[in-house]
């Protein structure tokens, strides 16, 4: 065999990123495989828990109250499946996802907190950061460069909206007119908004600007020093108490950069909520590579997983490849965490919808076989509405230890799991709860290898 190990993750996401690093914790050989970027170095880089139900107008409040909610309403939701045990009453299972859900999110705040996206925000409630297009966004934590601290709190408080000349995906223009409207809508502050431009040429370039070129700039030595001279210029002219980035103020210094901008302006400077790409979603992305081969666990990078070789109810071997070569992966536990559409997890064409690597059947929102469904079927005639896409409910459906299962509702493998974006049952880009679902799940599945690992020992 050419590798040996006693858990392989399959998929780079944060969903596999969390679950094999638990697994490593617990003192498991650990083996990741990412075949490319993942999925959330496109997202925003906040971790959204729960927001909305399905076409509701108006979000929930706090995570807490969103959880209830889903366990009343959506039983086979992978947030309610995270609460099913033998040893839990149905009474308490509302509590034990409540309770579950925050384990797993505190888990990886503190996990984070040493790294280059330390997170900000309470479980307990939802917090609002400013996006790139000057609204509101309800979220559960941010990053630490997103906190606006006490801008809505102050009576003389002014904020500075600021972008780059040649940087075309960021309106400060348009972000604070917007962002103003709704503040005085809602007669809070600040009452005062502006915005600027400023010119930076990163490498010399001043034209068709994108983020990463920015964000590698400011991480040069020098360059925010550069930039804090120009802005103390605007931040001085307007009064400004508070300064708004789009969120390109580096990959690995950010938190630095925006120290460092603090102290030479006397103003409060963050980062605005970005929209896929972005370079929060990269921080974060890196922040838990380093905290999975920190804790002992090996990464593969480039290697796609696209069989197995399965003996009576157990996965034995996958096997892997590049380009140029191809591996077995001998393991005694296997954990499914490719994404769905984007991640390439689930592909699904005019003969229907298919899992890539071990072909599990995929279900629909009833939970009826997609297999055989054109996935055109399941799409609404309006891009964007408040009910979403029908067919981002598509995916695996998993017992109660996140193993998928056949049309006899049995698991497939005894020793594989799922978590994250593949499985069924939830819509994430309308909920809101997108990377609260791969921390969840990702953080459950590994505690049902470790177990069953150890069992087996």
């Amino acid at each position: 065999m050419d590798i040996q190990s006693d858990l392989v993750v399959i998929g780079g996401g944060l969903s596999g990123l969390v679950a094999g690093t638990v697994a490593a914790q617990a003192g498991l050989e650990t083996l990741l495989l990412r075949k490319g970027q993942s999925a959330t170095a496109y997202s925003s880089g906040a971790i959204d828990v729960i927001g909305y139900l399905p076409e509701a107008v108006e979000p929930f409040s706090s995570p807490p109250e969103g959880l209830a909610a889903i366990a009343g309403l959506y039983p086979l939701h992978p947030y309610s499946i995270v609460g099913y045990d033998e040893s839990v009453t149905s009474e308490n299972v509302t509590d034990t996802i409540l309770e579950k859900t925050r384990l797993a999110i505190d888990w990886l705040k503190t996990h984070l907190e040493p790294s280059i996206s330390p997170l900000v925000g309470d479980f307990n409630v939802n917090t609002y950061p400013i996006t790139v297009f000057g609204t509101k966004k309800p979220t559960c934590l941010i990053q630490k460069t997103m906190d606006h601290q006490d801008l809505e709190l102050r009576d003389d408080s002014v904020l500075l909206f600021v972008g780059f000349s040649g940087y075309p995906d960021f309106n400060p223009a348009a972000a604070a007119k917007t962002y103003l409207e709704d503040r005085l809508a809602l007669e809070g502050p600040p009452r005062k908004v502006g915005h600027c431009f400023i010119n930076i040429a990163p490498f010399g370039k001043s034209y068709n600007l994108s983020s990463i070129e920015i964000a590698k700039h400011l991480d040069h030595e020098g360059s925010i020093d550069r930039l804090a001279a120009l802005l103390k210029e605007q931040v001085d002219q307007v009064g400004a108490t508070h300064v708004a980035f789009p969120p390109i103020l580096g990959i690995r210094k950010a938190v630095q950069n925006i120290a460092r901008l603090q102290e030479y302006t006397g103003a409060t400077i963050f980062e605005l909520l970005g929209i896929p790409p972005s370079i929060p979603g990269q921080r974060l992305q890196r922040s838990m590579e380093e905290t999975f081969t920190t804790a002992g666990g090996k990464l593969l990078i480039g290697f796609e997983a696209t069989s197995c070789i399965k003996k009576e109810n157990q996965i034995q071997v996958i096997v892997a490849k590049t380009q140029r070569r191809q591996v077995k992966i001998e393991a005694k536990a296997f954990i499914l965490s490719t994404g769905k559409f984007i991640g390439g997890g689930i592909t699904g064409d005019e003969t229907g919808f298919r899992e890539n690597i071990f072909n599990l059947m995929t279900v629909t929102r009833d939970y009826h076989t997609a297999r055989d469904l054109i996935p055109s079927r399941f799409t609404n005639r309006l891009a964007i509405s408040p009910s979403g896409q029908p067919v981002q409910y598509c995916g695996l459906s998993v017992d109660p230890r996140f193993r998928p299962i056949n049309e006899d509702g049995i698991e497939w493998a005894e020793n594989l799991f799922a978590a994250g974006a593949i499985l069924a049952g939830y819509n994430y880009s309308v909920e809101k709860s997108g990377l609260g679902v791969a921390i969840t799940t990702g953080y459950y599945a590994a505690q049902n290898a470790i177990a069953l690992v150890k069992e087996a020992v």
